[in-house]
């Protein structure tokens, strides 16, 4: 799953050309938002810990470290004291997975939570940018970040 195909597509989860898109439709474009998070997540740590090009890795070592971030405990370990230690786009990124994983819940579990067009395209444009500022951080940081 490529972070940046997610991050394409929630946009048109919105429905841009309704004037009042469904709250399933927000809730579900701001669910892709933290997917396209939590998938840059996965792939950070199974390239910088396997290999990133098919050539360097042995593939079922790939998928398995891929496969191997919990939800809860990145949360928590995004939300330590430890993060300070990281660049400004490590703890950005870090910042914004922990918002978008909580307005995630919110979205899918409170039924009274209710979600705007304009503050699910905010929650997109910030996923975006967290990616990015994970992207290109420096390997040493991405690496212990991925540890």
């Amino acid at each position: 799953m490529q972070p940046a195909d997610l991050i394409e597509t929630a946009p048109g989860l919105v429905n841009l050309n309704q004037e009042n898109p469904s709250q399933a439709d927000l809730n579900r474009a701001l669910s892709t938002a933290y997917y396209a998070l939590f998938h840059a997540l996965c792939l950070n740590c199974a390239d910088t810990r396997v290999g990133s090009t098919e050539n360097d890795r042995s593939q079922p070592a790939w998928q398995q470290v891929y496969r191997s971030p919990n939800h809860k405990t990145v949360k928590s370990r995004c939300r330590s004291n430890e993060m300070s230690r990281f660049s400004r786009g490590i703890q950005g990124f870090a910042d914004t997975f922990v918002e978008l994983q909580e307005k995630r819940h919110e979205a899918d579990y409170d039924l009274f939570f209710s979600l705007d067009r304009s503050d699910v395209l905010i929650y997109i444009a910030d996923a975006e940018v967290a990616i990015g500022k994970l992207q290109e951080s420096d390997l040493r940081d991405r690496t212990a970040f991925a540890v």
